[in-house]
């Protein structure tokens, strides 16, 4: 299990690999604020990775939460992180599990109380290291990653060393 914002379901569904989620850890949380912003404004846009995402929720590996945090706000502007963010980090911490985020400064917050996490690269690595895809299904997914969203050379480099230097079998 694991709590998940919006940027990773948005970037992985763009790519094709939403259900590499299911594949490494079964279920799906997301606060309620995710799911308005994902599913509900992205319909809106006509976002297709908002349907797709809406039907997994259908499909029941993706489940929203809709206990509501009071403090959010609060947390959120002191962070200076969105609602969406601070809502996944703080559900993930009261249910004690890794939490799901791209954005650095929620990244940072959320390691700061000690949380588990994992970002969009960091799920195209861990598929491929437990032979969930393969190397070159890796490469590939990072190559449309780093399209649909902003990675730096450095992390973009880092990511396609780490996956070449996972076992060889697995190519």
């Amino acid at each position: 299990m694991i709590v998940s914002n919006s940027g990773p379901l948005i970037h992985l569904a763009k790519v094709g690999r939403i259900k590499l989620l299911k594949d490494i850890f079964g279920e799906v949380i997301i606060p309620h604020e995710v799911k308005l912003e994902v599913v509900d404004r992205g319909k809106d846009e006509g976002m297709g990775d908002a349907f797709l995402i809406e039907s997994e929720i259908e499909n029941g590996w993706i489940v929203t939460d809709k206990s509501n945090d009071h403090k959010v706000k609060e947390i959120a502007e002191s962070a200076g992180i969105d609602i969406g963010e601070a809502s996944a980090i703080m559900l993930a911490r009261r249910m004690k599990c890794p939490v799901l985020i791209d954005d650095l400064a929620a990244r940072r917050f959320a390691a700061g109380l000690g949380l588990e996490v994992i970002g969009s690269i960091g799920v195209l690595i861990r598929s491929a290291k437990l032979q969930k895809i393969s190397k070159r299904e890796a490469f590939e997914a990072l190559d449309k990653l780093a399209r649909v969203m902003w990675l730096s050379v450095d992390i973009y480099e880092d990511a396609r060393m780490i996956i070449e230097k996972l076992d060889r079998a697995n190519s």
